[in-house]
């Protein structure tokens, strides 16, 4: 409080000087009413003050004095001060101001060139894409078989005007490059589980609810890491890389590449049961000319798992895959002119060794399987076609020819009204074990494919015959496919014998969407009709013996007849109208 008083009366002492200066000069006119006002002064430091004290030494100042000029005068005073304080508060504040966002536009500046750097680094070394194939399909005509796209199980025969909007593949692909020979690719899928599963068991007394009712699933597709660095010195071969872990299959990827309509159809072998993702190890890539510009030769060379990536690997034996593309005039891009390719593939069934070990006279899904394919093909910038046979051993089973959907009996369940009494067929049949029907069941029809198709020494012989073109000055593409395949050549007049052809046109709005429409038919092409038991015996088919826990009809003969026939050998045909859109980006 001391000090305050002080700074007041040293702000004030020069008005108070000022006043005293005037009245010494009207000294001569005072008055007796006069008054005197006696400060005292600092000797050392000049300062006024009120009282006495050490080191003061007093003056008076003789005359009227107007105090409240004397406050108005200080008053004015302090609020000069108060305002000089504050705009040298606000301009010293202005300038640390500057002189702190000069230093930050320093260090921001010094981060710039790395900050840009990481930015272009993250966008060259990482990438993000997605895949998604839609569709809606509307069946006239419904029967069993393989689908015509992944995951489209259909309601089969008895179901006419079926009809389903689809999700059916949709992927995000992830890729990173860290160097500019090293390539990882992670493609999650979603796709529609099918199945029906039990209550899941809580405790002794408590089970909930399956919720495993055919949702929206995400699995793995692709998932491997790619070095292309091996050849990069040579201009012949540079392009080649080696590949490990969940990748595209060496010959089916290819051709979908060629066709263009993946999200339409599926190509022949896939079509068949080949996947296409495998899991194992590829080396792939050109072989290029002299100057290294044109491509005369592509390879595709594998070793993978027997299972692939949407079933695990239970089999000691692997199988191997090889392709070969030439291009005897030089290709300046992918299938670009005529082209001839091979592809083989040799494996053995997915089961486990003890499994395959054991001694049956008919290896059936555990014998070894091949699968060939020969093909010639063009392409042009606006239309390509190519021609392919195909053969196999083994290569066609049961479960490929009712991987879209199939008879309960295909699946363990019995179908029909079975005898429980009597002799039938050559069968004696009672409660305990029944006889299956002839009429109103698939189980003897079932028995029967299974004969011909899973008895490990069966071959298949296939044609197939697709392309498309593009109408110039439109965003329109005509397309088709065509395949005629037998399951089993070895049976004189196999009923599974069928054609499937696709027609279609196609409309490209812009670089990421496509519109399709086209018919898809199955048709098994023999007429309807009865098998004899006595032709399916050399392809361990048992008389008499069980399926589904009923007895398949025996081989009983009467005078005159070749024995027991099973009616409605041949399935019935397939047909459907597709809308089909695909987004890539």
């Amino acid at each position: 409080m001391k000090r305050q008083w002080i700074s007041f009366i040293s702000i004030a002492m020069p008005i108070l000087l000022t006043i005293a200066s005037t009245q010494a000069a009207r000294s001569q006119e005072l008055t007796p009413t006069a008054h005197r006002v006696t400060f005292y002064i600092d000797k050392t430091t000049g300062q006024v003050f009120m009282r006495p004290g050490p080191n003061r030494t007093p003056f008076r100042i003789i005359g009227e004095v107007d105090t409240e000029a004397i406050g108005r005068q200080v008053e004015k005073r302090v609020e000069q001060t108060t305002d000089e304080k504050v705009r040298a508060a606000v301009a010293q504040s202005q300038m640390q101001q500057r002189a702190n966002y000069q230093v930050l536009n320093q260090k921001v500046s010094a981060m710039e060139p790395a900050w840009h750097g990481y930015i272009n680094n993250f966008q060259h070394e990482f990438r993000l894409g997605a895949l998604a194939y839609l569709d809606y399909a509307y069946y006239p005509h419904t029967g069993y078989g393989p689908y015509f796209l992944e995951n489209l199980n259909i309601p089969g025969v008895g179901n006419n005007g079926y009809n389903s909007f689809d999700v059916n593949r949709v992927y995000l692909n992830a890729y990173f490059t860290p160097t500019d020979d090293i390539i990882f690719r992670l493609t999650p899928e979603l796709y529609r589980a099918v199945g029906t599963a039990g209550p899941d068991k809580l405790g002794t007394k408590t089970a909930a609810a399956s919720n495993f009712d055919g949702q929206l699933n995400v699995r793995v597709k692709y998932a491997f890491l790619q070095w292309a660095g091996r050849f990069a010195d040579s201009p012949q071969l540079k392009g080649g890389a080696l590949t490990f872990g969940a990748q595209p299959n060496p010959f089916v990827t290819w051709e979908e590449d060629f066709t263009e309509f993946r999200y339409v159809y599926l190509s022949p072998w896939n079509y068949l049961g080949l996947s296409s993702g495998q899991i194992g190890l590829q080396l792939s890539g050109p072989i290029k000319g002299q100057a290294g510009e044109a491509t005369y030769a592509e390879y595709s060379v594998g070793v993978f798992d027997n299972g692939n990536f949407n079933n695990g690997e239970q089999a000691n034996t692997k199988q191997a895959m090889c392709r070969v593309s030439l291009y005897p005039f030089g290709a300046h891009w992918r299938y670009d002119g005529l082209g001839f390719t091979g592809f083989y593939d040799y494996g053995y069934g997915n089961v486990a060794p003890d499994s395959n070990s054991l001694p049956v006279p008919l290896k059936g899904n555990n014998a070894h399987f091949d699968r060939i394919a020969a093909l010639v093909h063009y392409a042009a910038e606006q239309w390509n076609v190519l021609g392919e046979f195909d053969y196999g051993d083994n290569a066609f089973s049961l479960a490929s020819l009712y991987r879209g959907s199939g008879p309960d009996d295909a699946f363990g369940i019995p179908t029909g009204t079975p005898f429980d009494s009597g002799t039938h067929f050559g069968n004696t049949c009672t409660k305990s074990t029944p006889c299956y029907n002839l009429v109103g069941t698939y189980g003897p029809q079932v028995a029967a494919y299974q004969a011909f198709l899973n008895n490990g020494r069966t071959r298949q012989i296939g044609f197939d015959f697709l392309g498309r073109y593009h109408i110039p000055a439109t965003k329109l593409t005509l397309f088709g496919m065509f395949q005629w395949f037998m399951p089993n050549d070895n049976v004189p007049e196999d009923p599974l014998d069928f054609r499937r052809f696709v027609a279609g046109i196609s409309y490209q709005p812009n670089p990421y969407v496509r519109i399709a429409i086209d018919s898809q038919n199955l048709l098994f092409y023999h007429s309807n009709f009865g098998l004899p038991v006595s032709s399916l015996t050399p392809f361990n088919y048992v008389p008499g013996g069980k399926f589904n826990g009923q007895l398949l009809p025996g081989n009983s003969k009467r005078s005159g007849s070749l024995g027991t026939f099973i009616p409605n050998i041949v399935p019935r045909d397939t047909h459907a109208i597709f809308l089909n859109l695909e987004f890539a980006y």
